[in-house]
């Protein structure tokens, strides 16, 4: 064959190749842009729609567990000591004297908070993986009852009342209370809370309980967040009173203090709607501690100082004299001591108008905070010895307890528990998220915002946009692997991306994350798990006549008269399964004046019944007034033709994802 028949022919192959790829090419967009129901769609990769599993992402995976201090329980005559291991079904018995682990019982569930009776004999175990409480005989640590109560039960507090024992259960994740009798072990009521009620505490010898109910709500999408204290009768189930932290949240920890009437909640003040740029003044995040006074009225006062913040205070205890608190701030890694004789002479000798700006006063700690305490990493629960002369401190992400004398403040030792899990690229990328070393001045952590890497429920002003443009909500971050690109714009590729130097610059205002931690926290996060919104009494069985009615809204392809609906306008189209989002941008007619225009990241709706308030910016406060309130001419899925039983139908159902 000669020279220029083989370039004749070699021609003709490329022709016909090219030919191949560009008919390939042309029919992958028509399929692609058939599929999305959108005409105008560029170029994406078939990995938007197939190829995705849901069974192969890094959270179905098997993991290291490791010995995560929860609660802590002191037995009466303080010699033993319960913690709770969530994180390894178990519950470790102590010895105060020795500080060395007597004993482990298995309790499954997640063991999270725990509690005793007045005479140590029955010990009390909030599991919320499994929605229960546990009851074990403390002879032999043997489970000898249980009972369901609410989603996630975080928290349980004994008592007795004129009518007989009782448990208060807080349940983070249904919003309510369950209040326990133990003659016969028995729900006595459920009662409404604020959101996510995360901790109890005794006051008045049982005649109340209180409750601190950790993330904020606002009525309105522009209004200041307050948390809420709920307060109720456990003998009667009666709530009594609903007291409102301002512009507070995370307010994870509650205590009452002997003598002095008051209730103490450690909390963090947020300022949410002011422009992110004063990430560097101090102005979007404090630590504090709210007072709530008999006469009702609520204080709250800074933990922090000028130019150093103690973020993330979550558990909290009080002297049994009545003259000293103890806050820790798992984002310092510190345990903060307050005096609260000197803070009360400084609320008895202020004005009214010095109480309503405390919270802004940094020059003020230095009159009450005695002292700060170092401890491991990420110190979450405290516990007092009933003689008040120990302090014991969950370090949680170092797998020890923190023994602390509360006379010198110095450490006495530490109840080893397990080896901190230094090898766990995922428990190291933990370290990561809870601390605070990484932002200007140490003023906040990636949990902060996340907390359990979950969502504050919050909006923000972020200045990417122009200060004052394109308020956001914030985001889940559990369940988000395999759910990129990420940011409400979507222009972020990857997690790395996300929160790497950009993210500092606009956030952090500091220097960025080391690549190696940038890399195990981004490990951190694809390993979180989507929240749990069923019950567990309902997981793994199929859908109620209510759910599966739902779920044929979701998937119709025609309306009820059957008039076709439009693929881009049928849900399962850009919410599409396992993961429910298409990875692409929409535009749902939600778009405000000040919000760009090209539409918004599509998110996924694994676990969206935990993560409101819903839409870009957080105006719809629940799900249904996604479509009752924001939706406009059917731009956001047809849903003009459903009746308000089919409405709560689908809800029911996007409530099981």
């Amino acid at each position: 064959m000669t020279p220029r028949r083989i370039a004749l022919r070699a021609a003709q192959v490329v022709i016909a190749a090219a030919a191949v790829a560009l008919a390939g090419g042309f029919t992958a967009r028509t399929h692609q842009r058939i599929m999305t129901g959108r005409p105008n769609l560029a170029v994406t990769t078939c990995t938007h729609c197939h190829l995705r599993s849901a069974f192969k992402l890094p959270w179905q995976k098997p993991r290291p567990h490791h010995d995560s201090p929860g609660g802590i329980a002191v037995s009466p005559d303080g010699r033993t000591l319960y913690i709770a291991l969530d994180d390894k079904d178990e519950v470790a018995e102590a010895d105060s004297a020795t500080l060395a682990v007597i004993r482990m019982a298995r309790v499954p569930g997640g063991p999270f908070g725990l509690a005793l009776d007045a005479q140590g004999k029955r010990l009390f175990v909030a599991c919320p993986q499994q929605d229960r409480v546990a009851v074990l005989d403390t002879r032999d640590l043997a489970e000898v009852a249980s009972i369901g109560v609410g989603v996630r039960p975080t928290d349980v507090v004994y008592c007795q009342t004129r009518d007989g024992e009782r448990l208060v259960v807080p349940n983070s994740g249904s919003d309510d209370i369950s209040i326990l009798t133990l003659s016969p072990l028995a729900e006595l009521a459920r009662v409404a809370a604020g959101r996510e009620p995360y901790a109890a505490a005794v006051l008045d010898g049982g005649r109340r309980v209180a409750v601190a109910n950790r993330m904020a709500t606002h009525d309105q999408m522009l209004t200041a967040p307050a948390s809420e204290v709920t307060v109720l009768d456990p003998a009667s189930s009666r709530v009594l009173d609903r007291l409102a932290l301002d512009s507070a949240h995370l307010a994870e920890g509650i205590a009452a203090v002997p003598g002095k009437g008051w209730v103490l909640n450690s909390m963090v003040r947020v300022r949410n709607l002011v422009p992110i740029t004063q990430v560097k003044d101090g102005w979007v995040m404090a630590s504090g501690l709210a007072i709530s006074r008999a006469d009702g009225q609520v204080t709250q006062v800074p933990l922090d100082e000028a130019n150093a913040y103690f973020p993330d205070p979550s558990g909290i205890v009080a002297s049994p004299d009545g003259r000293r608190a103890f806050v820790a701030s798992g984002g310092s890694d510190v345990v903060t001591v307050v005096d609260l004789d000197r803070l009360g002479s400084w609320l008895a000798g202020s004005s009214a108008a010095d109480r309503d700006d405390a919270i802004l006063d940094m020059a003020l700690s230095c009159r009450y905070v005695v002292a700060r305490i170092p401890t491991g990493c990420d110190p979450r629960h405290l516990a007092l010895s009933p003689d008040g002369r120990r302090l014991y401190v969950a370090e949680r992400l170092d797998d020890s307890v923190l023994v602390v004398d509360t006379a010198s403040l110095k450490p006495l030792g530490r109840i080893v528990l397990g080896d901190g899990g230094r090898d766990d690229p995922i428990r190291q990328g933990e370290r990561v998220f809870t601390r605070a070393r990484y932002t200007f001045q140490g003023g906040f952590s990636c949990r902060s915002c996340h907390p359990d890497g979950h969502v504050d429920g919050l909006s923000y002003d972020f200045d990417g946009s122009g200060v004052g443009d394109n308020l956001l909500a914030n985001r889940s971050l559990c369940g988000v692997a395999g759910t990129e690109p990420f940011k409400w714009n979507g222009k972020n590729p990857t997690l790395q991306f996300q929160d790497g130097p950009r993210f500092a610059r606009v956030l952090m205002r500091t220097d960025p994350i080391p690549d190696p931690q940038l890399d195990e926290l981004a490990t951190f996060l694809v390993n979180l798990p989507p929240t749990r919104t069923m019950p567990w009494s309902q997981v793994g069985k199929g859908l109620t006549p209510a759910q599966q009615s739902g779920r044929a809204l979701f998937f119709a392809t025609k309306r009820t008269d059957g008039t076709p609906i439009p693929r881009a306008l049928r849900c399962q189209t850009c919410h599409r399964p396992p993961l429910y989002t298409n990875r692409l941008i929409s535009s749902v007619g939600t778009q405000s004046p000040r919000d760009p225009k090209e539409g918004f990241d599509t998110p996924h709706l694994i676990g969206v019944g935990a993560v409101g308030p819903y839409l870009h910016d957080g105006r719809a406060k629940t799900l249904e007034e996604i479509w009752t309130v924001y939706q406009h001419d059917d731009l956001h899925g047809v849903s003009s033709y459903w009746s308000k039983e089919q409405l709560n139908d689908l809800v029911e159902f996007l409530k099981t994802l």
